[in-house]
């Protein structure tokens, strides 16, 4: 299938089943509960970050593993939102995506964490620029550096894990699938690295982890399969329709929460923020990520006909030698 083909398909699937999509809005919007709770009651910390665990960790699940779902009837060839059946299933596929993401984005946390934790304010650090204050631009240097490092990765991983979790519901759902790895080293030596320091990339740990992207058995085979221009223009197409779905929901959410409590003369600032989250738990996330899952899914299954055309292909060529 060719990209334009994924990018249609994919917008137009959330609309295939209305109350399926609806439903997992709901879910959606019970996962980030807490912050709507925050504008009708006040609730201390310890209690809103409760919330936040049960949320997240709970409740999101499930609608991580519905995702996990789409993704996996997707690669059957079904063109329908799933149903909500078989819960436990669900949930614990949810886990697993979940397990997933912490494992690969753990280089990113981990600098992100560091960030918060030296407590340097970046914001003082740009207004120094003009002064040319030695000092502050000195710790702005060294501050930035992982902020980009982190930043790139972020960028580089996204396909990685998208493709992983699709190899996962493609293999029924085997966790360890999610992290097929090859041999290391003999295809990391086939690799160019020029520019590029063992020390940079061993900084944070993120060396093993950004060798993975490159050393995947099975997971690479499906992206050669693809090939790595279509994957990246398909990369490229999904992460630009993403941010638009984002922003321009986000502005749509704005605009309709003020007209909406303007006409009904109920506008104040707790309605429009609690109206906004509503509009954006049960409209804009659920479609968005529908959207994301079955991209990748149609995107991996191009890579598995590839795959098995081009196995066929060479065992029918096999066969006429013989």
């Amino acid at each position: 299938m060719s990209i334009r083909g994924i990018i249609i398909d994919s917008l137009s699937y959330p609309f295939s089943n209305w109350m399926r999509f609806l439903f997992l809005g709901i879910i959606v919007l019970i996962s980030f509960s807490q912050y709507t709770v925050l504008y009708l009651v006040k609730i201390n910390f310890l209690l809103f970050i409760c919330l936040d665990i049960i949320g997240f960790l709970f409740v999101g699940s499930f609608a991580r593993g519905y995702l996990f779902k789409i993704i996996n009837k997707s690669l059957t060839g079904i063109n329908e939102l799933p149903g909500f059946n078989d819960w436990i299933n669900i949930f614990i596929d949810g886990i697993k995506v979940l397990i997933v993401n912490i494992i690969y984005l753990f280089p990113f946390i981990l600098i992100t964490l560091s960030l918060l934790s030296s407590g340097t304010d970046l914001r003082i650090i740009l207004t120094s620029l003009p002064d040319l204050n030695l000092d502050l631009l000195y710790v702005g240097f060294t501050h930035f550096i992982p902020v980009i490092i982190a930043f790139l990765y972020l960028i580089l991983i996204i396909p990685v894990i998208l493709m992983s979790i699709a190899n996962m519901a493609y293999n029924d759902g085997k966790l360890s699938e999610a992290f097929k790895f090859g041999e290391i080293f003999v295809n990391v030596s086939k690799l160019s690295w020029d520019g590029i320091t063992w020390y940079g990339l061993a900084f944070y740990g993120e060396v093993p982890i950004i060798i993975g992207f490159f050393i995947f058995d099975e997971i690479l085979e499906r992206i050669y399969s693809v090939g790595w221009k279509k994957l990246i223009m398909w990369y490229f197409a999904t992460g630009i329709i993403a941010l638009i779905l984002i922003f321009g929901g986000y502005f749509v959410a704005n605009i309709t929460s003020n007209l909406i409590l303007n006409g009904l003369e109920l506008f104040s600032f707790s309605n429009y923020n609690i109206l906004r989250i509503l509009i954006l738990s049960l409209v804009l996330l659920p479609y968005l990520f529908i959207f994301l899952s079955r991209s990748t899914a149609l995107i991996y299954n191009s890579a598995i006909k590839s795959y098995l055309g081009s196995e066929s292909y060479t065992s029918n060529y096999k066969l006429q030698q013989e």
